[in-house]
């Protein structure tokens, strides 16, 4: 019995250990996936920026960088990188796993966005043809309007130059029936040489006769005058039609094309910048890291932006020294 005390104690104290170590390895896995997945992004974030900004940003790469290579250090000082490796492994799978089910949402909400923004453009390109249309109908209808108004004032015009011609006829014949009445007279009485009274009578009659034809013209034209204002106002009135129905359908275009606009949506660039350029032209962690292993920075070839040396440049320098 006083072996096995030993031996039992000996044991949990085994599994204790074991449970710890593998509890720590698991969780330098987790963190170093997590690193690792938000510095891959830093980095795709980084190649749209301009070269200067890109600079900058590689100081927060390294970081990272740095990062994963003191939890690489510590799981191997404790002799957990399988347990590390295993938890970094399942933690990215979970990653891109979440990622997955993330990017299906944002398709799915881009594209019922989409499906209502075509809905709202067609109901606004609907209206705006129900717009143009009535614009049609009510520039055909005063356009019509016009037309009966200025046929109607050209039949008024007509009949007025009708009558007015008329009457010229009639005092024209009633000139002649006086002239030939009076031609008559003289002619059974004592008729005396001249002209005499039957020629001034006669030039009266050309005079009623001019005058009435001088009516009947001035009739005419006023007719005519009158039919091509009729006709001018119709010809305005279509114009102005026509126009609010131009303008009407622009306006419905417009509007359909800014629904139809709201349906795509917009991309957003940023990046906050640190502090500047230090000499040499190299990252605070590449720099941290060239004195830990001895590196000359001056015979350093930089791979970041503009030259920038980064920790990975001071890693291969230092492997090949």
């Amino acid at each position: 019995m006083t072996d096995q005390a030993p031996n039992l104690e000996q044991q949990n104290l085994q599994a204790a250990t074991e449970n710890a170590q593998n509890f720590y390895g698991q969780s330098i896995g987790s963190l170093k996936s997590q690193v690792q997945n938000y510095r891959e992004q830093l980095e795709q974030f980084s190649q749209q920026l301009p070269e200067d900004s890109q600079a900058q940003v590689q100081e927060m790469i390294d970081s990272y960088i740095e990062l994963e290579s003191s939890m690489e250090q510590a799981a191997q000082d404790a002799g957990v990188q399988d347990q590390m490796e295993s938890a970094a492994q399942q933690t990215q799978q979970q990653i891109q796993q979440a990622a997955g089910g993330a990017a299906q949402q944002a398709q799915d909400t881009a594209g019922q966005a989409a499906g209502q923004a075509q809905e709202v453009a067609g109901q606004a390109t609907d209206q705006a043809g129900q717009v143009a249309g009535q614009a049609q109908e009510a520039a055909g209808g005063a356009a019509q309007q016009a037309q009966d108004t200025a046929g109607q004032a050209a039949g008024q015009a007509q009949e007025v130059a009708g009558q007015a011609t008329d009457q010229a006829g009639q005092v024209a014949g009633q000139a002649q029936e006086a002239v030939g009445g009076l031609t008559g007279g003289l002619t059974g009485g004592d008729q005396q040489g001249g002209g005499g009274p039957l020629g001034g009578v006669t030039d009266q009659v050309g005079q009623v006769a001019g005058q009435a034809q001088e009516v009947a013209g001035q009739a005419t034209d006023q007719a005519g005058q009158v039919a091509g204002q009729a006709q001018e106002a119709a010809g305005g009135a279509a114009q102005q039609a026509q126009d609010t129905a131009g303008q009407a359908a622009q306006q419905g275009q417009q509007a359909a094309g800014q629904a139809a606009q709201q349906a795509g949506g917009g991309q957003q660039q940023g990046g906050q910048q640190q502090g500047g350029q230090q000499q040499p032209n190299a990252t605070q962690a590449a720099q941290q890291k060239a004195q830990q292993m001895g590196v000359d920075l001056s015979q350093v070839q930089g791979s970041g932006a503009d030259g920038r040396i980064t920790v990975r440049d001071v890693q291969s320098a230092a492997d090949q020294q």
